[in-house]
């Protein structure tokens, strides 16, 4: 029997999230549809072969992402930290505020730190979940943000509009040119890019979509003067366990 071709290996999973267990991270996710597979008698390799594809396509995917992430909010339950990522606080230390983007804000942590901090910010992300909650902490911590329902690929950046953009944990490929050069020219001379995620090498198999091949995105963002990179072991915002960990603050040159 012929293994089932990529788009039907998604389509199936796309399918199947609908019936997916609550849960606080989009891991335990992928875990579950892959018992589900294994339930239904399909053998482990195929099942890795499987969940290799799903991780690799839905990285383009903001119509699973909602899907997933809308699971995840509407959850009590939390893998993930709702404190304000520390590379970000580090990274706007003493720094005079201005204009934010955060990309994927989901529930708010960082937005809402932003505007704590005087900054004018405006927070993207795809679930609509995500974005109702962002908004009601931004009104229990006093502070205004500009919140807009939109993947990634879809929001116009602008030129020259933003002093900082932070991108931490996202599930799309960030180190790709075309993208590193819409942050580019959306980032005023002088602003910074805070980018945090987990990391592997691009050879890796099944790699996970929010992973990030530390050599990539050093390489991608080559144009902007480095103040910070890592290529370290650390414990992640999202999940319980340390693990290799890619963080990159980056100043765009005029």
């Amino acid at each position: 029997m012929s293994s089932p071709s990529e788009d039907v290996v998604v389509q199936r999973f796309v399918e199947w999230l609908p019936t997916a267990p609550p849960s606080g991270h989009p891991g335990y996710v992928l875990q579950a549809y892959a018992a589900s597979l294994v339930a239904a008698g399909h053998p482990e390799h195929a099942v890795r072969e499987q969940l290799g594809l799903v991780m690799n396509r839905i990285r383009t995917r903001g119509d699973v992402w909602r899907t997933i992430f809308n699971a995840i909010y509407k959850g009590a339950a939390r893998a993930f930290t709702t404190e304000p990522n520390t590379l970000l606080a580090s990274a706007i230390a003493g720094r005079r505020p201005g204009r934010a983007l955060d990309v994927g804000m989901g529930e708010g942590r960082n937005a809402v730190y932003l505007a704590r901090h005087g900054w004018d910010v405006t927070g993207v992300e795809v679930s609509d979940e995500g974005v109702a909650i962002a908004e009601r902490n931004a009104a229990a911590a006093g502070v205004s943000i500009t919140s807009v329902l939109a993947s990634e690929a879809s929001f116009d950046y602008g030129t020259a509009r933003w002093d900082l953009i932070v991108l931490t944990y996202e599930p799309f490929a960030l180190t790709e040119p075309a993208y590193v050069g819409q942050l580019r020219a959306a980032l005023r001379p002088g602003g910074l890019v805070v980018v945090e995620s987990t990391a592997s090498d691009a050879s890796e198999q099944a790699r996970r979509p929010i992973d990030i091949d530390p050599s990539d995105l050093k390489r991608a963002f080559d144009g902007f003067r480095i103040l910070r990179f890592e290529d370290t072991v650390a414990l992640p915002d999202w999940g319980a366990d340390a693990q290799r960990l890619v963080r990159l603050v980056a100043e765009h040159r005029p």
